[in-house]
């Protein structure tokens, strides 16, 4: 195993002729290795600043945000249906 697979080894599966190209680019395992280290610094700031609750709200909003985009409803149609819920939500009783 050359060592630009060894680094990436259990993340990616490079292609034969990807790997052997990536071998002729100087510094490029520890360049990885350096970028990996602050996507996982990154990714621990993201978890410790925001509450398990809120992350999986995200996440739900997420996925129905796709499930909308893959049913056909554009952009408009989803913001006006927002404004709709937003301004029955917040109407003066």
């Amino acid at each position: 195993m050359n060592p630009v697979d060894e680094a990436l080894r259990g993340l990616v599966e490079l292609p034969p002729d990807l790997s052997a190209k990536a071998l002729e680019v100087p510094g490029l395992p520890e360049r990885l290795v350096r970028f990996i280290r602050v996507e996982v610094a990154m990714n621990e700031q993201r978890r410790a600043r925001y509450s398990p609750e809120a992350l999986a709200l995200v996440q739900r909003a997420r996925l129905l945000a796709e499930q909308r985009k893959s049913a056909g409803e554009t952009r408009e149609e989803g913001m006006w249906g927002f404004a709709q819920r937003f301004a029955a939500i917040t109407e003066d009783s």
